[in-house]
């Protein structure tokens, strides 16, 4: 499996990540709480923390293109939720 994390500074980090798996969740199996969520999609998974003014996101998937598609997908419905705080998600590859 393949990971990449990123670290997102936001007043809302629960309420957006609670946003992004109640979105997910009409479409794939999600799951979460004020301050934990995990997204299964069919190319990769999102697991989510909220922790004070941080959201913490790990993403995996097998392959780098399937990696990519999950970044982009989690990252990019962040951004769009959360228009008025014009949020950075910066990843980063762990091994």
């Amino acid at each position: 499996m393949l990971i990449a994390t990123s670290t997102v500074q936001t007043a809302k980090a629960s309420i957006n990540l609670k946003k992004l798996c109640r979105h997910f969740s009409h479409k794939v199996q999600a799951s979460f709480d004020d301050h934990q969520g995990e997204v299964h999609f069919p190319f990769g998974d999102a697991f989510l923390t909220a922790e004070g003014e941080n959201l913490q996101i790990k993403v995996q998937a097998p392959g780098e293109e399937e990696l990519a598609r999950v970044k982009e997908v989690v990252g990019g419905h962040l951004v769009r939720f959360a228009a008025d705080e014009n949020l950075q998600v910066d990843w980063v590859a762990t091994a």
